[in-house]
């Protein structure tokens, strides 16, 4: 089977009466090569195998065509991306425009997958995808090129949640000076930079030369998620024992702006974590103001506080599962049979989804999908 995707930009359709909440949807629906769901405003395009596996290095590549994957250019978008570009630089002297990915769509075939890569950039992002009049910029692709992202800067970004060697989710608090999500709750991620595997000239790096391009850039975008814990965390690369892809997520708030989101586990343990990134060495250990190690027991209890898989019939199920679940505790606590772990466990569940940024969400979703969490 084959399967392309992004390209004329459609959200999925609505499941209906058919719509189930969150744990029974992954319990009961059989694993493709390409599922699709949508909640809260994200599209999350899950990554598997034939089987249900997220996905291994060795299962996807690039296809590298700047000049085929790159934004359509307009002169009113691009003037106006040059007005954003100057207030928001105005108000935030630490932005910097750098070149970044772009996804320009991705196909699959027995289980492998292809991502269609460009560039673009971050002025560019700041100017579409984040601009308050994105829905208009993507009415206009859709009017000139039948595709809604034909204008939008759509760079990758990645994340990675981390799982250390004793069970615990690595979870950062943003600073509030950062232009996205300041305070929320994430997972470290961040960008593949382009200018880490080409010299101004598009010419590859020298200590890169000889090897393929599609293969260089496959290596950026997937090592990206670990760099990012590296810098934000202090990880180092020998914590992390295995790397797979779980998905992507298109922030529908953001113009569908994709987001890769990976999954690791770790080789250290929680006080080994704590430490190093207590030591506050780490290159950008300024882009977050707090480190939280989210407990096994915890981890047990986040599906039932995820965001239902579609706004509709599903997001009334959840409620009456919730409702349910809640009858149950209460009646624990009146006969004196609740467990304080796990009602601690509950509720700094609840505490870390309402806190969540929009892609923690997503990738808590496709790693519960996935069924990586402990």
């Amino acid at each position: 089977m084959t399967a392309t995707g992004r390209g004329s930009y459609s959200r999925p359709p609505d499941p209906g009466s058919d719509a189930l909440p969150l744990r029974r949807k992954i319990h009961e629906q059989s694993m493709t090569a390409v599922m699709r769901v949508q909640c809260q405003g994200i599209d999350i395009v899950v990554a598997a195998t034939g089987d249900g596996a997220a996905i291994s290095r060795s299962q996807v590549t690039a296809k590298f065509e700047p000049s085929s994957f790159a934004r359509k250019a307009s002169t009113d978008i691009d003037a106006e991306i040059e007005k954003v570009w100057k207030i928001k630089c105005d108000q935030n002297h630490r932005l910097y425009n750098g070149s970044k990915f772009r996804l320009g769509g991705w196909r699959t075939e027995g289980g492998r997958w292809e991502l269609s890569l460009g560039l673009t950039s971050y002025k560019d992002l700041c100017g579409t995808n984040l601009a308050h009049d994105f829905l208009s910029i993507q009415n206009k692709g859709l009017q000139d090129f039948g595709d809604r992202q034909a204008y939008m800067s759509d760079p990758i970004g990645v994340g990675l949640l981390a799982i250390t060697s004793d069970g615990c989710l690595l979870v950062t608090r943003r600073a509030a000076w950062t232009a996205e999500y300041p305070g929320a709750l994430d997972r470290p991620g961040g960008h593949p930079e382009p200018d880490h595997v080409f010299q101004h000239d598009g010419s590859l790096k020298e200590h890169l030369r000889g090897r393929d391009v599609d293969e260089v850039v496959m290596d950026e975008v997937w090592w990206s998620a670990v760099a990012e814990a590296e810098a934000e965390v202090g990880l180092r690369r020998e914590h992390v024992q295995e790397v797979r892809w779980m998905g992507v997520d298109l922030n529908m708030e953001a113009g569908g702006r994709p987001s890769l989101e990976f999954f690791a586990r770790l080789g250290v343990g929680r006080e080994e974590v704590v430490s190093t990134y207590s030591q506050g060495s780490h290159e950008e250990a300024d882009e977050n103001c707090g480190l939280h190690l989210v407990s096994p027991t915890t981890l047990a209890c986040i599906p039932r506080y995820l965001p239902p898989l579609s706004p509709s019939a599903s997001g009334q199920a959840t409620l009456r599962e919730s409702e349910n679940y809640q009858i149950a505790k209460d009646a624990q606590k009146a006969s004196g049979t609740e467990d304080i772990e796990e009602a601690e466990g509950d509720e700094e569940a609840a505490w870390l989804v309402r806190e969540a940024s929009p892609p923690l969400k997503a990738a808590l979703i496709l790693a519960t999908i996935h069924r990586l969490l402990p």
